[in-house]
């Protein structure tokens, strides 16, 4: 054997012994120790002063209502305080209806306190429920919504001068 392939091979069983001491150490020796919990990436979210929460002063104010009439606040013409129950008040107001001419009553619901009724040719509820010591008289829509006049109005006023 020659020196030049023993020296090569010295150098080749060398390199062999690095290459596997380097992987066994899973190259710690060329990396930095870092932190990453100490990354600015992780730091809570800063919000800047004045967009914490929205303006709401003005959002939902709300109108001043004049109760001088007697009536109770938000009250209108199809909106009626009655001395009495409402199972009381029911069969009279049905009674007061049927004595009003034009009204036809369509439908009848006792459970409810309602009565569905077409007066001037409008569709609407008569409905009536127990309220504060008393009850309340009140023209609906058919979807729901309080009816403050019209038909629904001239209607509740006669019906209000029978009681």
């Amino acid at each position: 054997m020659t020196s030049t392939s023993r020296i090569t091979r010295t150098l080749l069983l060398g390199a062999v012994v690095v290459a596997f001491a380097s992987a066994g150490t899973g190259c710690r020796w060329f990396k930095e120790k870092t932190n990453y919990l100490a990354s600015k990436e992780t730091q809570p979210l800063e919000v800047p002063p004045g967009l914490s929460l929205p303006d709401t002063s003005v959002a939902t104010g709300v109108p001043a209502v004049n109760t001088a009439s007697g009536s109770a606040p938000g009250a209108s013409a199809t909106d009626i305080n009655l001395a009495g129950s409402a199972t009381d008040l029911y069969p009279k107001i049905g009674a007061a209806l049927e004595a009003i001419s034009g009204v036809t009553i369509k439908g009848r619901s006792e459970a409810l306190g309602s009565y569905d009724v077409n007066y001037q040719g409008a569709d609407f509820l008569v409905r009536v429920q127990d309220s504060n010591g008393g009850s309340r008289l009140m023209a609906l829509s058919p979807d729901g919504r309080f009816l403050t006049g019209g038909a629904a109005a001239s209607l509740m006023t006669q019906v209000k001068s029978k009681l």
